[in-house]
């Protein structure tokens, strides 16, 4: 694997692979199971793997998560080689992937405006802004995303689409623990008891699958709310339309999805289901 810590020599680099595919898994480092799926999933998708590892500050609302968010570069790049990933921007400073940065705009309707665009004002521009530098940067073919930050996942597409960046944005399914739990690198800030009590998240979403009948909405997401407070703190747990975010209406005949976000201590962690 090919290591590049500023975008002016990995240009060079990327402009040998004209007319290859490129699949791109854009991280912040700290890899687990769950980032290595997705590059698996490139490396059998597209003819050359990138991977980035850049702590972006502008998506962090608290500062005190972006301080203690997990920085282990060695077992990362190590993770990286196992799996087969070919290059690797691993930028020095912040200034070398903003160097280039112009102002666009996005109209994203109530995509950023509910579940944690009402929790973390702010969160998603500084995700859109990072995440079209890099785009710009590798000029992928695909990237690559997890679908346990799943409203993530529905803005990246969707600037995508405006912004005719053209890129096949693919979602992959959330990898879990062997008890339930969703891999994410926060998973590491969590103490032994902590860890015991965060499969609250998953065993709720799965009792909302179970009684979700298309009604009573409303009731079922306050039963799943007070079962997630015996255990946490939990910031919302709501039903909604997959396509768009928006509440399910009698007529909808499409897929739905549960939401939860719940701190577990200090530990702020999100899920996400298919209930229907």
């Amino acid at each position: 694997m090919k290591v590049f810590k500023t975008q002016e020599t990995l240009r060079k680099e990327l402009e040998k692979y004209t007319g290859k595919t490129i699949g791109f898994v854009p991280t912040m480092g700290a890899l687990h199971r769950g980032h290595t799926s997705l590059l698996l999933k490139a490396k059998t998708s597209c003819d050359v793997v990138v991977s980035s590892i850049f702590v972006n500050p502008t998506q962090f609302n608290d500062p005190k998560d972006f301080q203690n968010y997990p920085i282990q570069i060695e077992e990362d790049i190590k993770k990286l080689e196992e799996v087969g990933c070919d290059i690797l921007y691993l930028p020095d400073n912040v200034s070398d992937v903003y160097m280039n940065e112009t102002d666009f705009q996005v109209d994203l309707g109530v995509l950023d405006k509910v579940m944690e665009g009402t929790n973390r004002p702010g969160h998603f521009k500084g995700v859109m802004r990072v995440v079209k530098l890099l785009f710009e940067i590798v000029k992928p073919t695909h990237s690559f995303f997890g679908l346990k930050d799943y409203q993530q996942y529905l803005i990246v597409k969707e600037m995508v689409s405006q912004l005719n960046l053209g890129i096949q944005i693919v979602g992959c399914e959330t990898v879990r623990e062997a008890d339930g739990l969703a891999m994410s690198s926060r998973n590491l800030l969590l103490s032994f008891s902590e860890r015991q009590v965060a499969t609250t998240l998953i065993k709720t979403l799965e009792y909302c699958r179970e009684h979700y009948t298309g009604s009573g909405i409303g009731d079922l997401e306050k039963r799943c709310l007070s079962m997630m407070s015996q255990y946490g703190e939990p910031e919302y747990f709501v039903i909604r339309r997959a396509d768009n975010l928006q509440e399910v209406d009698a007529d909808y005949r499409g897929e739905v999805r549960a939401f939860v976000v719940c701190r577990i201590g200090k530990v702020r962690l999100i899920d996400n289901l298919r209930i229907n």
